[in-house]
């Protein structure tokens, strides 16, 4: 049986990803399972209920599993650290941070592009194998999303092909984009933290570990505005909690497309 999963809690990408290269392999004659280690980010819960999604159970045991496939994950700090190494056969990711060396036994396909869904998708376009409706609508949620609905630096023409063919597979609501956006806006009472917590990047640079955050909602600068401080203490604890040198937030406003950077030292400034 093969795993393929992505980060400790994943988002939108690395899910829709992994559950639609599982199906991809199981329907290619390889036995797969998608599975996942952590919480599942508020756009996979709210994306997940949306189509009528049922979330796989949390990954418990990894010796289940005899090989493993990353999807939207090739760098050891936000893998799963009960992740066997050895075992990971192959690596499919759009990040340039990455740890391939760590992973001696596994092929790669790591491009800078929009999203890691627009590389499975590509390959299940290649084999003209069909995937179920709710596979393709993950894929196409994906696509819009983490392309902040094709706005975004990164995007290329091969991101807008991708969802432009898996749209005439599927009924694909224009609204999506709109929806999710107001729905990770919600961050209303200690749903704040939680989010600050979920999202979070570590890196090495100059032998000084720096932690990112990020948020990625509407009318940003209005919980800057009511809420900067509380933001600035979550900071404050999640640097004591990771021993980090510096650390960050970087808000993302999905409707301006602006953004704003938060922190509360005068060192990481």
């Amino acid at each position: 049986m093969i795993l393929v999963t992505t980060y400790i809690n994943p988002d939108l990408d690395g899910f829709s990803a992994a559950i639609a290269y599982a199906e991809f392999l199981n329907k290619t004659g390889r036995l797969a399972q998608a599975r996942f280690s952590g919480d599942y980010q508020l756009e996979v819960k709210f994306t997940a209920k949306k189509f009528g999604i049922n979330l796989p159970v949390p990954l418990e045991n990894h010796n289940d599993f005899e090989q493993i496939v990353l999807v939207d994950v090739s760098d050891l700090k936000r893998l799963d650290k009960n992740i066997d190494l050895q075992k990971v056969v192959e690596i499919i990711d759009h990040h340039q941070v990455n740890d391939l060396a760590a992973f001696p036994n596994a092929k790669f396909l790591i491009e800078t592009i929009g999203t890691s869904a627009t590389l499975v998708a590509e390959k299940i376009i290649k084999s003209g194998i069909d995937i179920s409706n709710n596979t393709v609508r993950l894929l196409c949620g994906a696509l819009m999303y983490h392309t902040f609905n094709f706005q975004n630096f990164d995007v290329n023409q091969r991101d807008r092909n991708v969802f432009q063919w898996l749209k005439t597979k599927c009924d694909f609501p224009e609204s999506f984009f709109r929806e999710i956006s107001l729905a990770k806006s919600d961050l209303a009472g200690e749903k704040l933290g939680q989010a600050i917590e979920n999202d979070l990047k570590q890196f090495e640079f100059a032998d000084k570990k720096i932690v990112i955050a990020q948020l990625e909602i509407v009318d940003g600068d209005v919980l800057m505005r009511n809420r900067e401080q509380e933001i600035i203490d979550k900071l404050a604890e999640l640097k004591n909690k990771l021993k980090s040198d510096f650390i960050f937030l970087i808000i993302i406003d999905l409707e301006k497309l602006v953004d704003f950077f938060v922190c509360g030292e005068t060192e990481t400034r």
